[in-house]
């Protein structure tokens, strides 16, 4: 571990290779994979063990990061996992949200060359990052404006929506992305680990989030009627389009690694979570999406 400057409380000590998603995310969507492994839509053909990891925090921050961590995984996570559908929770859900959507918008801001944000929204960046880091070090005592919204999906059986992508479940429920997302009137750091996200609220658009903002000290999470701003509908189109087009890379040496890691372990496949999202996305759209795309050419692997 090399020395360095703790990104959080600004100490010097031997800096801890911190997740910026937490490593419980992966390690819960291999448990509850079709075949045990999951693959990245960047890299179709490498299995993926883990998550991204930077050299950012000390000790004392990092431990701090994975109390909340844990607290989020045993009264949310595992619970909502195993058909649990309300859930209880006090001030550390809004501590864990509020270390995600730092962590990404340290990681997402700037990596996008392509990304422009008006003078007004650099500003708002600075800002956010200054009260969710003195949040988390409690020398603040709440994130304000800031504020941290939290969703939950589930399994879609019918809608309304046109021409939606035909992975929308598999999307919903197993997808990994973090981002910074919005308009030149919006902004918002987005973390999505498997069926759960978060937004980190950097400037507020003109559509609303309503019934999904996590309180200071206490709630419960239940299923309800939710609403959430009319470009999401866009951002899941535009990802869940992406991993379809991607994934459509795969070599048949790897396809045909998945095949056999499917077929190998029928019991965990059937008891998984995977196979109830392609099941949710064939009653939509029909069995033939499930129905490997032609690949790209030039992958020979």
């Amino acid at each position: 571990m090399a020395q360095g400057t703790c990104l959080l409380c600004g100490a010097v000590a031997a800096l801890q290779d911190s997740h910026v998603l937490p490593a419980f995310v992966f390690r819960a969507l291999k448990e509850h994979s079709a075949t045990g492994h999951i693959r990245s839509s960047e890299s179709p053909n490498r299995r993926v063990q883990d998550g991204v990891t930077q050299p950012w925090l000390c000790v004392e921050c990092e431990a701090s990061f994975s109390r909340w961590e844990r607290d989020f995984s045993n009264n949310i996570l595992r619970p909502w996992r195993d058909g649990v559908v309300e859930t209880a929770y006090d001030d550390w859900l809004l501590k864990f949200c509020v270390s995600v959507s730092w962590r990404v918008l340290k990681y997402c801001k700037g990596r996008n060359e392509a990304a422009a944000y008006t003078d007004a929204q650099e500003k708002l960046f600075d800002n956010a990052e200054r009260v969710w880091r003195e949040f988390l070090l409690g020398t603040r005592a709440h994130p304000g404006e800031f504020c941290q919204q939290f969703l939950i999906s589930d399994l879609i059986d019918t809608t309304t929506v046109r021409d939606l992508p035909d992975n929308i479940n598999r999307f919903l429920m197993g997808a990994v992305s973090m981002d910074i997302v919005g308009s030149e009137h919006s902004a918002f750091t987005w973390a999505k680990m498997g069926r759960f996200q978060i937004f980190g609220v950097v400037q507020p658009g003109r559509n609303k989030f309503e019934g999904t903002k996590v309180h200071l000290k206490r709630g419960v999470l239940r299923p309800g009627r939710f609403v959430v701003p009319a470009g999401l509908l866009d951002l899941y189109e535009e990802k869940s389009t992406h991993i379809s087009e991607s994934m459509s890379g795969m070599s048949d040496v790897q396809f045909a690694k998945v095949e056999s890691a499917f077929g190998s372990n029928l019991e965990r496949a059937r008891d998984s979570g995977q196979l109830a999202a392609m099941r949710a996305d064939a009653a939509l759209f029909g069995e033939r999406v499930l129905l490997r795309r032609k690949r790209r050419s030039g992958s020979t692997e």
